[in-house]
């Protein structure tokens, strides 16, 4: 005889499921690593789309370079467009709290140059709503 558990125990291991997939979609480790995908991939939509509506970017030690999502569709329509075999690899990431750093290395760019980036990206309710670029080595 079927115990009477037997549904509420698959139940319980859907919603567990879901619930860890929604907060995997919230990780922000998870989220800068999309964003990477996306950037792989030339995806602007995907790319813009985890951003935070009032995204700001920042220069070491805090110089404003950017606002808002208009100004990075902008900029970043005419780069996919520049650099259609543009590769992010992240090369090391570290994750603490909200906050996630990574050194990457971008290759596929129109200029034939390989460049090295060490980027903190801050990360709530699954989209990013800061970057600072610490550091840009081009070669």
């Amino acid at each position: 005889m079927p115990s009477r558990a037997a549904p509420f125990v698959v139940i319980s291991a859907l919603l567990s499921a879901s619930l860890a997939s929604a907060q995997t979609s919230a990780d922000p480790e998870a989220v800068v690593r999309a964003y990477t995908d996306a950037a792989n991939k030339g995806d602007l939509e995907r790319f813009l789309s985890l951003y935070d509506p009032t995204i700001r970017k920042f220069r070491f030690p805090g110089q404003i370079s950017s606002e808002g999502i208009e100004h990075n569709r902008k900029t970043y329509a005419k780069s996919f467009a520049a650099n259609p075999d543009l590769k992010v690899e992240i090369v090391d990431l570290i994750h603490l709290g909200d906050k996630v750093m990574v050194h990457d290395r971008v290759t596929g760019l129109a200029s034939g140059q390989t460049s090295e980036e060490l980027t903190v990206y801050q990360v709530a309710n699954g989209r990013i709503t800061n970057i600072m670029y610490v550091e840009r080595l081009v070669r």
